[in-house]
Formats: structure tokens, sequence, C-alpha cells
């Protein structure tokens, strides 16, 4: 069984404070839960009906799986979704999804991720869009030591676990509680004029308009905001390396794993 130490993350935490420190290169693969969300161009949430709404979310939100991967050391990884039912017109499929970890999103040490990802639905294929992400609660467990079947919850609050959804009869907050990853409500820069099958479809630096996710700007959603919240990860996969120089963008990420609460992580039988 593969164990990931804590060396990587704890040397991110001694470079952004001015230490010397080293670290080993380990690739983190895991399964993941969680619940896409779609919040409309004028800040209002958008019913999926192309979904189940026996689900306990009455539609608002879709549940969603995949995979990821993330490297420790380079805070660059990628992942993959199942395709979820989406708006009463077929599946929606996540093409060419990529992570890097960017700190602050403004050039300082921060638990920020920067997704970007293409996505093929009825008939258009690589809509471009890209997602700011909270990592600490994983980060957080990864400072902790990680070994694999391990599964991580808690973390930070999406950017939706307050918002009001409302049917024009009745209004929800639809809490998801805690997450390792959830959406925050910065907006990401574009490069260039965004196209379809553009990827990466935004980069720093961020701005922030209090909704979470990042307005798409080209595709059949335009201004449409699409939210992705992790809610579990299990590990399923570590891989190492010999220990290396920590690279200049490990420590974007490193000071703000110091001070984290509300990490739960348990170990499942090997």
């Amino acid at each position: 069984m593969n164990n990931l130490k804590k060396t990587a993350v704890a040397a991110a935490i001694a470079t952004a404070m001015g230490v010397s420190a080293t670290a080993s290169a380990d690739v983190i693969t895991v399964s993941y839960d969680g619940w896409f969300t779609m919040i409309n161009a004028g800040g209002t949430g958008a019913l999926n009906n192309g979904d189940a709404s026996s689900l306990g979310y009455y539609g608002w939100r879709t549940p969603v799986t995949g995979t990821m991967t993330f490297d420790t050391v380079t805070g660059a990884g990628g992942g993959t979704m199942v395709p979820f039912s989406f708006f009463g017109s077929g599946a929606a499929s996540a093409t060419t999804i990529t992570f890097q970890a960017v700190g602050d999103g403004m050039g300082g040490p921060g638990p920020l991720v920067l997704g970007n990802m293409g996505f093929n639905w009825n008939g258009t294929n690589g809509i471009p869009t890209s997602i700011v992400l909270d990592a600490s609660g994983f980060f957080g467990a990864v400072q902790g030591g990680l070994t694999t079947g391990d599964v991580i919850t808690g973390g930070a609050l999406p950017a939706t676990d307050g918002f009001l959804f409302s049917n024009g009869k009745s209004t929800y907050t639809l809490p998801i509680g805690a997450v390792p990853i959830a959406t925050a409500t910065w907006n990401t820069t574009d490069i260039g004029a965004v196209t379809i099958g553009t990827n990466p479809s935004g980069t720093l630096p961020f701005t922030d308009d209090g909704i979470g996710g990042s307005p798409m700007k080209a595709g059949p959603f335009p201004g449409f905001n699409a939210n992705f919240d992790i809610t579990s990860l299990t590990v399923t996969d570590i891989q190492g390396a010999t220990v290396v120089p920590v690279p200049a963008a490990v420590w974007l990420f490193g000071s703000g794993l110091v001070g984290l609460v509300g990490v739960a992580r348990r170990r499942k039988s090997a």
C-alpha cells in the first residue's frame, strides 16, 4: 500500500515562510462524488429539468462523479467526469479537464485551484468552462498524510451553500455543507476571445462578482455560472518519486493550509 507523507505540503508551508525544504513528487489519484449547480446570468438558480428531482435537491443540484489526479509538487492535475443529464437535451460530457493550484489568485499563497474544461452537449462540442475552486479541505488532508482507501470530506463551504432557489411557490436554501473542493465566487480572465473548443478558457487575475462560478463566455449558456462542488474524495492511488527541490509553484498554496478546520478523514480497511 502506498503512503503519501506530509512532506510535500509541509515543505510548501516552509517555502512560503522563507525556509528551505524539499518535497516528494507525489501524484494522488482520487474518485469523487459531488454536485453540479447552474446559476443563470441573472444570478438565480437554473432548474435542471433533465434530471430526476427525487435525489434531495428538487432538480436544482445534479449529482456528478468522476476521477481526479493531482501532483503535490507542481500543483497541476487533471480529471474525468461521468456524463450527466443536462436540461432535458441529453447528457453533458466534460472533456480536457485540467487543474492548477494558483495560491490566492493574486500572486500570493492560498488554497485556490483554477479548473478549465470543455463540455459537449446537444451537438455543441468543446463549450469552454472555467471555475475557481477552494481546495483547502483537500490540501489539509494531504498535509496530514494520506493512504490509498482514505476518504476526504469537509473543508470549505460552496459559494451556493446559502443560495436561495425559488420555483415561484417555494424557496429553498438546499445547503451542501463543508466540502473538500468547493466552487468559489471568483471569475477568471479570458485568454483572448474565448471560442468553442478553447481550453484553457480562463486565467489570472481573478475578479469577484459574489456569484458562485465563473460566467461562461461562449456556447449556448453565455453568462451562466457552472458550479461543481466535490463532497467526497476517495484516494485510489498514490505514486511517489525521489525527493526533489520544491518548485516555486508549490508555495502558492502552502500558507493557505495553516489553520484549516473542518477537515474530516477516515481510513478504509485495505
